[in-house]
Formats: C-alpha cells, structure tokens, sequence
C-alpha cells in the first residue's frame, strides 16, 4: 500500500537522526483513531507514532499544578523540524500533516510525541461483477448496427478475361460502429462501449465464382479510381478471370462477399477500468447478397506477316 509505505518511510527518517541506543521507536497504529488538537477533533487514518529520545511526558504542568501537563497541536513539516531543531529533514509533501504532543516540563515546552499521518482513503465501491458487465455487453451489443456490404466491382457489370477485375465496398460499409450503454451501480457509473472495425487483415473474403477467392485487408477496400490505370490503382484487391462467363448460368458469374469486423468492449466503472470486464465479443461476420458478373473473351485477328 503506498500510504503505509509513505509513512514507514517518514519514521524511518526519523529514526536515523538519533543516536544509536536511544529509546526512540514507532508504532503502526489501527485506522480510525482521533485526537483533539487546538483546530479541533483530528481523524487519523494509516498512521504512525514516534517518541522523542530522551523526552518522557511529566505527571504534572511545573508551571501550572492544575493544568494538564500536554497538548497537541496540528502542524506541517516545517514546524515539526523546528521543533526537532532542524535535525530531522523532511520533503514537503502537501499531503502529509503532523500532530504534535507537546508537554510543560522543567526545560520548558518540549515536543514529547508525534505522529505522522494522511486521512484514511476513500472506501473503494465494490466493482461490478462479470454477470453485471456481461449483461451491459450484450445490451450495447445488442444496440450495434454492423452494415451489410454492398458489392462494388470495376468493370461493373462486363470484365474482360485477363485484365483485373477489381472489387470493394463503399466506405459507409467499412466506417467504425459503436454503442455505449451507462448504468448506476451504488451511485456509481458503470459504462460500457462496444466498438466496431473492419479486421485490419482479411475485412473481405470474395469468392470470384470462377472457383478462386480473394482475402483483402482493410486498407485495399478502397474504391476504383477511374482517372488512374487500371493496372495501377490504390487497391490490392482484384482478380484476374481466365475464362469468360459463357458457360455459366444467365452467362455470368456469382460474386459473394463477406466482411468480417472484430468488436472491441471497453468498460469503465467509477472512472477506472473494470476489474471483472466482461468476455471478448467474437469476431461477426456479414454476407452481402450475391453480385453477377459477366466476364467477356476479346478475340482479335492476327496477321501471321
């Protein structure tokens, strides 16, 4: 825990000061405890408690018989070290603050005790558990519109044998998709957030219906570009028919498509992430309806001279 190591640490620095025998010594004390200061009743959370060398507390105020011999005092580092005469040294820390026990003795007002400590932390809310972010899993699930892919090829209705035929969807079909879903849970915010994108590798899986199937990444689904070359476009998704549609049904071939898109879930509770997150959505898989295409054989005289 960073608080007990914190304070640990401060009375350790403390005891390094004094000479080697010394009475002086510290002492892990129970959460909740308090003390009356001059600025009031003080709650102590984690803290610790270090007795000054050589200084023990009088039975009665020598100036004073009716008065009680001690009082404590909140302060800061700064005034710990004065009272230490500067021989024990402290880093600021806005953190940290000190109650300090001092007592009316012959030598004069003398710091008996001090103790060292932050308030207690807040209680943690209990984190909501596996059935409760499952549940608002599936609820923002459930709520996503994942687009069906609309088949787009270049040529469009006739290619021609040996040059590419080159395939996509439109970007509305490949652009991101999420859904957020928030519950209160014990006065605290539970948000889930499913999301998703197109598989970064394999989005598309085209069978050509000629017997051959592409696997195109994400970032090749791009649209044709008319105004470049055909054999040289932004995309690295295309096919090469080797036989017109002659023979086919209606003459033309069969093109299927199917988009994969992975889900990502994020959830977040009380600020911070989720200590029981729910389970990984699997990877959904969409078909669009069937694409025809006739593919076209050009022959061409030769002059055999």
């Amino acid at each position: 825990m960073r608080l007990t190591a914190l304070l640990v640490s401060a009375a350790t620095s403390v005891l390094a000061v004094f000479s080697a025998g010394s009475a002086a010594g510290w002492q892990q004390q129970d959460e909740g405890t308090s003390v009356e200061t001059e600025n009031g009743q003080v709650e102590i959370g984690v803290w610790i408690e270090v007795d000054i060398p050589g200084v023990s507390e009088p039975d009665t105020n020598p100036a004073n018989p009716s008065t009680p011999p001690c009082y404590f005092r909140q302060g800061n580092y700064a005034e710990l070290n004065a009272w230490l005469e500067n021989d024990y040294v402290s880093a600021p820390d806005p953190d940290e603050t000190y109650v300090l026990k001092l007592c009316q003795t012959q030598a004069g007002t003398q710091l008996v005790t001090f103790w060292v400590y932050q308030p207690a932390p807040p209680q943690e809310p209990p984190s909501p558990s596996l059935k409760e972010t499952t549940r608002l899993r599936n609820e923002a699930w459930g709520q996503m519109t994942i687009p069906q892919p609309t088949t787009r090829t270049a040529p469009g209705e006739i290619a021609i044998v040996q040059l590419p035929t080159y395939v996509w969807v439109p970007p509305a079909d490949r652009a991101p998709v999420s859904e957020t879903v928030t519950t209160t849970l014990d006065g605290h915010e539970l948000t889930l957030t499913a999301t998703a994108t197109p598989r970064r590798l394999g989005f598309l899986r085209v069978a050509m219906g000629d017997g051959s199937t592409l696997w195109c990444d994400a970032e090749d689904v791009v649209a044709f570009d008319p105004a470049r070359d055909p054999l040289n476009q932004p995309s690295n998704c295309f096919h090469y028919y080797r036989y017109s549609s002659v023979d086919q049904p209606d003459l033309r071939y069969q093109v299927a498509l199917t988009a994969y898109w992975d889900v990502s879930v994020a959830c977040v509770f009380n600020g911070g992430a989720c200590t029981n997150p729910p389970p990984a959505v699997p990877t959904q898989v969409l078909t669009a309806p069937p694409h025809a295409i006739a593919v076209a054989e050009i022959q061409a005289l030769a002059d055999p001279a």
